[in-house]
């Protein structure tokens, strides 16, 4: 009962929402479009806990008994308040079955006990309790609202999926009542391997029962097992139907609707996800079905993603007794601020079926929409660290300064506001290489393509491993270069192909999923210093299993565009660098990167003197202390006794922008900052003339005035501090 009313309702399960990698944009974007279809519950995947065969740097929820991470926790704060304002409530599980993100397994682990400990041994037990009354007995650092009071929150799980004991069921359930006798128990036991058990039937603290069902399960009649579900709970206990999906939209409707009138209290679709705090989507593939995103676009019609999406705004709307309104407005979007008129992006907002991207000669206008209707069904990888391509400008003319805006359109019709303006932007010469021109050549076996998104309307494609694919260069003038890819999307696409950048007499290898960043978006793979004249190239090599579906490597186009100084790390070394302090060294992480491991002051220079430009790079902290801060430099003297620095200080948790004059540290700017230790965030900090403005992940975070210093080097700092840094480019202002 919500006060005198009963709710009922149709949901989602959210598995990305939560992740301790998570961005509060994300978190956000996922709530609000929930609440705005009219979805208002939403369940979580269980907290994460550390696993033996995390690399380092890895951070969970849980990182050993009575280890529990306060900044993945903050974040989680922030899911609770975001839940309140948008009105939607929350079904969260305490531990997984599986290891996807540590689990039953891993506790057990901790003290050196077999899986099957976790529900018998007295320690493991304990361990989890601790956990347990952490969790509930928290006090929400945002609000202040400890969560045991959170109206947020509408139960507590014991966990997804768990093959339980029902003694352990038992003592669990009690526990958790004992601290909090406010919210909604389940049990969380997997009902398609366990049946409904009389234990969950029949145990005061256990409120509801929440079995899951899909068409994978090979029930003969999902709607004649939905009856006899129900006809097992009633009165008894409310049924939840705590995961369903990968039916088709015929079955779907038939199971909500024997949900409706049978008495069934909810359902929750497997699963939504949110959009990419870089640009584009999270939307991993899960084989011959898919998550759904808000409100549905064409890309995942092959899923039936928008008639899904529809069937839940239906249902949800009809299950409490009120008409489906039309679709909202969506909020501006944010454009983020960019290096290629090739390569704009912008973060989505929730219910947004299409964007219009307009340019202007003026920040004033008058503008001109140059590409209606675009779609930012772009798939970005979980922990990518640069902006996500969603639109090019192939049009601009060289010489011409741009500005550029863009607004979202709903399902309905309806339009957002305008985004902020991004600009000038001045397009830079670049070379391209398609498939079809002279300079390219194959190896092996490849066959022809005409998938929408390829450059001039045709592609290559091979489905035999170890197959090539050469773009040669010829360069202009020696200097750093962006150096971009392009294919086209389908679902059997490799998720591992590799392209070697052969520049300079050096090899820079990058692995490449074509399921990701596709659509015919310009992807930035590597930048790197290439000499003048022919020789050079890009060349990708298939992977996948010659003759399996899902391995389709793509060949288009590859283009090159002048930069400053550039450095993504992939060639596995520090050629370009003064390392004036500290250890850095490169690594292996995402790909290659700049590793900095010593404590104290660690700073680093690259490339020449600049003077108006915009200076980017992704960080990420391994570990957080007093005044632990990582970031960009700027402006820099040749002995660093004088430069500008924009950071994100994780002790304080904001982002501040210091200058140094001759070893004097004058603070510029601040602002607060999510900032958590194995998360990503893209800094870039723009100077031009005495302005300085700073970016975190693409977002206008802080400015200031200031002429002290007119030019000088790029390079990075950190400060008590073990960090990597991924994507470090210097490009003209």
């Amino acid at each position: 009962m919500d006060g005198g009313t009963e709710f009922r309702f149709i949901g989602t399960n959210a598995p990305f929402l939560g992740r301790t990698w998570g961005d509060p944009a994300e978190f956000e974007d996922e709530i609000r479009a929930a609440s705005q279809s009219g979805i208002n519950v939403i369940r979580l995947y269980p907290f994460e806990v550390k696993m033996s065969s995390d690399p380092a740097g890895t951070y969970r929820h849980v990182m050993g008994p009575g280890n529990f991470n306060d900044s993945a926790f903050r974040l989680f704060d922030k899911i609770l308040q975001l839940a309140n304002r948008y009105n939607v409530r929350l079904i969260i599980p305490f531990v997984d079955a599986y290891t996807y993100v540590g689990g039953t397994a891993d506790w057990a682990a901790f003290r050196g006990k077999s899986a099957d400990s976790f529900w018998s041994d007295p320690v493991v037990k304990q361990d989890f309790k601790d956990f347990i009354r952490y969790v509930v007995n928290r006090t929400n650092t945002i609000t202040n609202v400890p969560y045991k009071n959170d109206k947020a929150i509408l139960a507590w799980q014991l966990g997804n999926e768990l093959r339980s004991t029902d003694s352990w069921t038992s003592e669990m359930a009690a526990y958790i009542k004992s601290l909090d006798p406010n919210h909604l128990v389940g049990d969380g036991g997997y009902v398609r391997a366990q049946g409904i058990r009389s234990n969950a039937l029949n145990d005061p603290n256990i409120d509801f029962i929440d079995p899951h069902i899909y068409l994978y399960h090979n029930y003969a009649d999902p709607v004649a097992t939905l009856n006899n579900w129900r006809a097992t709970t009633q009165g008894k206990k409310p049924l939840i139907i705590g995961e369903f999906g990968d039916f088709p939209p015929e079955t779907t409707d038939r199971l909500l609707s024997t949900m409706q009138s049978n008495g069934t209290t909810g359902a929750m679709i497997w699963g939504t996800m949110f959009h990419h705090r870089m640009g584009g989507w999270h939307w991993p593939p899960v084989g011959d079905w898919s998550y759904v995103r808000y409100p549905g676009f064409p890309s995942g019609d092959w899923a039936n993603e928008s008639a899904v999406i529809e069937l839940l705004r239906s249902y949800a709307y009809s299950f409490r007794g009120s008409a489906v309104p039309a679709w909202p407005a969506p909020d501006a979007p944010v454009l983020f601020p960019s290096d290629s008129v090739h390569a704009l992006s912008w973060m989505g907002v929730s219910t947004a079926a299409s964007y219009d991207l307009e340019r202007a000669a003026s920040a004033n206008g008058p503008w001109t929409v140059i590409a209606g209707g675009v779609t930012d069904d772009v798939t970005a990888p979980e922990n990518y660290n640069y902006t996500v391509p969603v639109a090019d400008d192939p049009d601009a003319v060289l010489g011409k300064g741009y500005f550029y805006r863009v607004r979202a359109k709903s399902p309905s019709g309806v339009y957002s506001p305008y985004s902020n303006v991004i600009g000038p932007m001045k397009p830079r010469e670049t070379t391209v290489v398609d498939n079809g021109s002279g300079s390219y050549s194959e190896s092996g076996t490849w066959g022809s393509s005409s998938l929408p998104g390829s450059y001039g309307g045709g592609s290559r494609y091979s489905s035999a491993a170890g197959s090539t694919a050469k773009w040669m260069l010829n360069v202009q003038a020696p200097g750093y270069y962006n150096v971009y890819v392009r294919y086209p999307y389908h679902q059997s696409s490799s998720q591992s192909v590799t392209y070697t950048v052969y520049h300079n007499g050096a090899a820079d290898r990058v692995s490449v999923d074509q399921l990701s960043i596709a659509q015919g978006q310009w992807r930035l793979v590597d930048t790197a210093y290439f000499a003048a004249g022919p020789g050079q190239y890009v060349m990708l090599t298939a992977g996948g299993k010659a003759g399996t579906s899902g391995s389709n490597s793509r060949a288009d186009a590859v283009m090159i565009e002048p930069v400053l100084f550039g450095d993504l790390f992939q060639s596995g070394g520090t050629n370009g660098w003064t390392l004036a302090s500290g250890a850095w060294a490169p690594a292996s992480d995402i790909s290659m990167v700049l590793k900095q491991s010593a404590p104290g002051v660690a700073e680093a220079r690259a490339g020449g003197v600049y003077a108006n430009a915009a200076v980017t790079a992704a960080v990420k902290a391994y570990s957080e202390g007093t005044e632990a801060a990582s970031g960009l430099i700027a402006r820099a003297s040749a002995d660093l006794s004088s430069f500008y620095t924009m950071r994100i200080n994780y002790d304080q948790r904001k982002v501040q922008l210091y200058k140094k004059i001759n070893g004097v540290w004058t603070k510029l700017a601040e602002a607060e900052q999510s900032a958590s230790p194995g998360t990503w965030y893209l800094l870039r900090l723009e100077l031009s003339g005495r302005y300085l403005t700073g970016y975190v992940n693409g977002v206008r975070k802080i400015s200031a005035a200031d002429a002290s210093l007119t030019e000088g080097y790029a390079g990075l700092r950190t400060h008590n501090q073990t960090a990597v840094f991924d994507n470090f480019i210097v490009a003209p202002d």
